[in-house]
């Protein structure tokens, strides 16, 4: 049920419950309520959705008011709509098909224990503690090791020897369920350093790029400051406003310095060792004379018989930045062995640079042969898994894909469109087109018509990313980036905080 607004009454129906300390202590922290005349009900079984949302509130996950609807059954005018929607992103919950939740359906022991544990560990495969109980055998298989597990951490636990798995959960059982984990995150703040949260400046203003940072959870801030120019020098477009911002705000800077897949021009300046250490002096009297805390290196398109040439540049920049206690980031392709990915020695790079950002989108590019989705969640997975070889993972940091394409066919040959977030929804929207989720891609497909063509668009919403930010922190990234702020809808950022507390709750317990 949802939180009532009344708070000027205490639980009138919790005397006599077992859980009466218990449901008090949260009834206080926020996270359960009465109805509207302050009885809890402490007998009544929980259904699906007050299961989650009562999770949701004891971990600090936000509600997600997403564009696309997750399931049917749980409409936008639901009071459980953003609470099942920040559960599907973050891949706690699924539902009872591919379209259908059931949220008023009571939870069965065996499926909270299934949800509680994809949001606080990964099920390890044993089904030991399961197997142990007396009616270990009537636990569904789906099930036994997400039970296992929850047993093991003393989340749940049995009675008498029965875990009881198909019988509901009372509201009073949840409490004491609830309770013990609320007490242990309260006891044990979270320590671990925030993740880099870093944001590309794209088509916006100085003043546009401001407010688009200010909702959102970027604390690096990325502008297209400084390029070469054709003659070796670099140009110049720092705003120092930004920075002053920045600093105020308690986030740091680190300008995108480029190379505008200017291959000839990199070649030229990277080959001689002259020009090389005079564009490195550039860098470091611009990060001086800017109070800048880092630099984002983006140089693409150039020969892979630059390779060498490249590696020696982020060696010398990253020494001289040193001195300016100056961050060195460098953007990197995904390692596709081509002569798109051969200039980066991935190994060499994270030796000298403080990070590596991995530009994990255009799966499938503009101008591809074959339509298909900017990123898929395996995909990126397969990409991140890969560089991991090589890289660190504290050193590594993932980009994700503010934008999508819509597909088409147009004189025999396969063409799209890139789209804003927003400008995806709406065009889904405004030609009716179908709409489903794949769960093996991790993101929706849409198909529609205009003008009698048909469109295809693998989706990126709050859903899509907020599954990506959930993989990248599992494996212990340094952070995220994204391409680029200004294209996004606003509840992306509302998952992927979600995304960071889970993680954060993780590290605690």
């Amino acid at each position: 049920m949802p939180i009532s607004s009344a708070t000027d009454y205490e639980l009138r129906d919790i005397e006599d419950s077992y859980a009466a300390e218990q449901i008090a202590s949260l009834y206080d922290a926020g996270i359960v309520a009465g109805d509207e005349h302050g009885y809890f009900h402490p007998k009544r079984a929980v259904t699906r959705q007050e299961f989650v949302a009562m999770l949701n509130r004891t971990l600090g996950v936000k509600p997600v008011a997403s564009s696309i609807v997750a399931y049917s059954d749980v409409p936008k005018n639901s009071w459980a709509y953003g609470d099942v929607q920040a559960a599907a992103s973050l891949g706690t919950v699924n539902g009872i098909s591919a379209s259908l939740f059931q949220p008023k359906r009571v939870i069965s022991r065996e499926e909270a224990a299934v949800i509680l544990v994809r949001a606080l560990a990964d099920a390890s495969g044993s089904t030991s503690a399961a197997s142990s109980l007396k009616d270990g055998n009537g636990i569904s298989k789906w099930a036994a090791a997400h039970v296992s597990a929850a047993i093991e951490n003393g989340w749940m636990t049995g009675y008498q020897g029965n875990f009881r798995p198909a019988d509901s959960l009372t509201r009073e059982e949840t409490a004491v369920l609830f309770e013990r984990i609320h007490a242990v995150l309260a006891a044990k703040k979270a320590t671990a350093d925030e993740p880099i949260s870093l944001g590309w400046q794209y088509q916006l203003s100085t003043a546009q790029y401001i407010e688009q940072v200010k909702q959102s959870n970027v604390n690096t801030l990325s502008p297209r400051w400084f390029f070469i120019n054709k003659d070796g020098s670099v140009s110049d477009s720092a705003d120092a406003s930004l920075v002053q911002w920045a600093h105020e705000n308690d986030k740091e800077v680190w300008p995108l310095f480029g190379n505008r897949f200017d291959s000839a021009t990199t070649h030229a300046v990277l080959s001689d060792a002259g020009k090389r250490a005079a564009m490195v002096q550039t860098i470091a009297q611009y990060v001086e004379k800017y109070n800048l805390d880092g630099i984002n290196v983006d140089f693409e398109g150039f020969s892979p018989n630059n390779r060498d040439h490249f590696t020696a540049f982020i060696r010398e920049l990253a020494v001289a930045l040193d001195a300016h206690d100056a961050v060195v980031s460098v953007d990197i392709p995904p390692d596709t062995g081509t002569d798109w990915s051969d200039p980066f020695d991935y190994a060499k790079l994270a030796e000298y640079a403080d990070y590596l950002v991995v530009m994990a989108y255009d799966q499938h590019w503009s101008g591809s042969p074959k339509a298909g989705s900017v990123a898929t969640l395996p995909w990126m997975e397969g990409v991140v898994t890969k560089l991991l070889d090589y890289i660190p993972a504290n050193k590594l940091v993932v980009g994700l894909p503010f934008y999508t394409r819509e597909w088409y066919t147009a004189s025999n040959a396969v063409k799209s469109n890139d789209l804003s977030l927003p400008a995806s929804y709406q065009m889904v929207q405004a030609n009716r087109g179908s709409i489903w989720w794949d769960a093996a891609l991790g993101q929706y497909v849409s198909t529609y018509n205009k003008q009698g063509v048909k469109y295809t668009a693998w989706l990126e919403d709050s859903r899509s990313l907020g599954r990506k930010a959930v993989s990248s922190h599992n494996r212990e990234v340094a952070g995220l980036a994204y391409w680029y702020v200004g294209s996004e809808s606003s509840d992306v950022w509302t998952a992927l905080n979600n995304a960071i507390v889970l993680k954060q709750v993780r590290e605690t317990l």
